[in-house]
């Protein structure tokens, strides 16, 4: 299997994943705050694979004209910054609800519509 197939299959379950885990209150994923001496109990570095896969998944589809929606998504969640963006978990809650998951519902099986 190629590599941006299989990047691109696996970004939507780990993604909602992390999501869940953020909406229930573990921060880190959008990087809104320093990280200081509490860094080890943020996602700091399931944030950083995703990031850095939303970023290779973009740029492998945007070669042949075809956007991915979901990693467009999350790399504009990742990059709201401000004094009323929403905090972490309720901007992952936001991105659930966006994307047709519920974040009480871990082993459900991911449904995009449109993404």
């Amino acid at each position: 299997m190629r590599r941006d197939a299989k990047e691109q299959r696996d970004f939507r379950p780990r993604l909602i994943a992390v999501l869940r885990e953020c909406a229930n209150g573990r921060w880190g994923l959008f990087r809104q705050n320093n990280y200081g001496e509490l860094a080890r109990y943020y996602l700091r570095t399931e944030a950083d694979d995703l990031k850095q896969t939303a970023e290779e998944i973009n740029s492998l589809r945007s070669e042949f004209g075809q956007p991915n929606p979901l990693s467009i998504k999350f790399l504009e969640y990742c990059s709201m910054r401000g004094q009323n963006v929403k905090g972490e978990p309720k901007l992952a809650q936001q991105f659930l609800a966006e994307i047709g998951q519920r974040r009480t519902e871990p082993g459900s099986g991911c449904r995009f519509a449109e993404f």
